[in-house]
């Protein structure tokens, strides 16, 4: 076989193949580019602490005499007795309070998104 032999049967092998390759069947499957369930999660938390303190203290000291004069040496001189009175007050308040709460929400919902689609909202476009 001569060069031009070579090239005719490489013609043939390559258009048999071909031919071969063309006679497959075909067929086309459409696959999902994304899916899930997204979840929309949303979380709060409140801490409150309060303190207070509160002092008083109250002291009243009265003293009430009733002198006398004694007139012969002029000396003053107590002739009645001598009332005292002393009051004494105290007062403390103390107050904590502490508050915590905590709140959660959760919406998922079912997506498909075939091709190139872009994210739908809420799965509902």
């Amino acid at each position: 076989m001569g060069s031009t032999g070579m090239k005719n049967l490489a013609l043939v092998l390559v258009t048999a193949t071909l031919l071969t390759l063309l006679a497959l069947p075909s067929y086309a499957q459409m696959v999902p580019m994304s899916w899930g369930f997204p979840t929309l999660i949303q979380n709060n938390s409140l801490l409150s602490f309060a303190n207070s303190f509160a002092f008083q203290n109250q002291s009243d000291f009265t003293s009430i005499s009733f002198p006398t004069m004694d007139t012969l040496s002029g000396l003053s001189a107590s002739s009645f007795p001598t009332i005292t009175q002393v009051s004494d007050n105290v007062e403390m308040q103390y107050s904590f309070s502490y508050e915590n709460q905590q709140s959660s929400s959760i919406f998922t919902y079912p997506w498909i998104s075939y091709g190139f689609s872009p994210v739908p909202s809420l799965g509902f476009l």
